[in-house]
């Protein structure tokens, strides 16, 4: 039996194993329009781009890919087995080599469970923090359950927000590895792809953040004693002042996994609303960015609905904008 990265020649063996999974096992927990979403979720081209990432693993034996799982950063997903080899032990195995592979950077993993699942998880130490809606065909909706599991014991860190200095910018754009993190980070905000020190130091000291008034842009800094880890803004979107928009987060992307996401969040909308005297507290996150969508709900972020969702084109793709706020208590 072995564990090893999926190559992009294991692609159509991995999509055929998933789909063959899915329509065998799901019917007997949903109804068809919902098992027709996830065997369009996990399409060839969604499960080659995974692989050609280097996120997607399999398991073989007798040179058979007999289960595939997938981890992007700290989120375990596309757990399958072929039905034949279920119930052996093969699921759990999966499991612990990819939480072994997120543990190397993350203190806990988090995972969309389907029914068929959820045992399974539970049984592994996993708990539900939290549910998800998937709108299918139909008007058929399905919940899901979000779990999270504790990998190792979190380190006592401290954090602090200080006032941006352009000497930070260099450090800031180094995180941003290419065009899809710049995208996710910034939407359409900066021009082409590198960003520059020069590029971040521009918008936001010469041009304030692209806001016509004045005192309407501050830009914080997350530093713990590992240096700086993180990054955001805040400005307020009406003229009243009791709006506040948080944006452009990110954070040291060797660090992540850490809690300083979630707790940096937390202390800027502290600051929105003590300092600033702001009333309610927003943001935005695309959809196919659920490490951060899960951060901010962690951080005490309710998803709304709005009228008309921002949609960003992308190479092709589009990307839904998923808007979020809490309320001053």
């Amino acid at each position: 039996m072995e564990f090893l990265l999926a190559k992009k020649q294991d692609a159509e063996q991995v999509y055929k194993l998933v789909q063959e999974t899915i329509r065998t096992v799901y019917p007997k927990y949903y109804l068809k329009e919902i098992v027709d979403m996830f065997c369009e979720f996990h399409s060839r081209e969604n499960i080659l781009k995974d692989i050609e990432a280097g996120n997607t693993y399999i398991l073989s034996e007798n040179e058979k890919i007999i289960g595939t799982g997938t981890k992007k950063e700290n989120h375990i997903t596309r757990v399958y087995v072929l039905p034949e080899f279920q119930q052996k032990g093969y699921g759990s195995f999966i499991m612990g080599q990819l939480e072994d592979k997120v543990k190397e950077q993350y203190d806990y993993a988090d995972i969309d469970a389907s029914l068929p699942a959820c045992k399974l998880y539970a049984k592994l130490g996993y708990q539900t923090v939290d549910h998800g809606i998937w709108e299918c065909k139909n008007g058929v909706i399905q919940v899901y359950e979000i779990m999270k599991k504790q990998l190792r014991k979190k380190p006592e860190a401290w954090l602090k927000l200080r006032p941006y200095k352009p000497q930070d910018a260099e450090t800031i754009v180094s995180w941003i590895k290419d065009e899809r993190a710049l995208r996710k980070w910034s939407s359409d905000r900066y021009g082409a792809y590198p960003v520059t020190a020069e590029d971040m130091n521009y918008k936001y000291l010469d041009c304030n953040g692209d806001c016509e008034e004045t005192d309407n842009f501050y830009p914080l800094t997350a530093v713990s004693e590992e240096g700086i880890v993180g990054h955001l803004i805040l400005r307020y979107t009406d003229a009243a002042q009791k709006i506040i928009r948080i944006g452009f987060v990110i954070v040291d992307d060797t660090k992540r996994g850490k809690g300083y996401g979630k707790q940096m969040i937390q202390m800027a909308t502290r600051y929105a609303f003590t300092m600033l005297q702001a009333e309610k507290v927003t943001l935005g996150v695309f959809e196919n960015n659920p490490s951060a969508y899960h951060c901010y709900k962690a951080a005490g972020f309710k998803e709304i609905s709005m009228e008309k969702t921002f949609v960003y084109e992308f190479r092709g793709e589009q990307w839904n904008c998923i808007e979020m706020e809490v309320n001053k208590l």
